[in-house]
């Protein structure tokens, strides 16, 4: 019998109704993780070496998304970055989309089915 591994992912949000809603809505189908900040994020990222995909919220204290995003990209180019917000797109989030620095930008409130195709396929 084969047995299915859950894709393991990190979700970034200050917000913790956010993060916990975020990982009931996927525990069945992903192995989520949580981070409340950039930071934070980091350092999940520099003790774990399976974790496929990051999305992270664009609004947070000190570090934004898109700062983690810069950073962690560099560090772990083969790690899939999204954002996902409650803002508009902006100049900057297309450059990221264009250069594919961003895999996904995703607006909240989240489409659970769109996210799951997007971070599966």
């Amino acid at each position: 019998m084969e047995v299915l591994v859950k894709k393991k992912i990190l979700y970034v949000d200050d917000e913790y109704p956010n993060r916990i809603t975020f990982q009931i809505t996927y525990r069945s189908d992903l192995d989520v993780v949580l981070a409340d900040s950039a930071d934070q994020a980091m350092n999940i990222l520099k003790e774990s070496n399976d974790i496929e995909v990051v999305i992270s919220d664009l609004r947070m204290p000190g570090k934004s998304g898109l700062d983690l995003v810069k950073e962690a990209k560099s560090k772990y180019p083969e790690i899939k970055f999204c954002l996902l917000t409650g803002f508009d797109m902006t100049p900057e989030i297309q450059e990221y989309l264009n250069d594919k620095t961003l895999h996904h930008y995703f607006r909240k409130p989240f489409d659970r089915s769109e996210i799951l195709n997007a971070i599966t396929n």
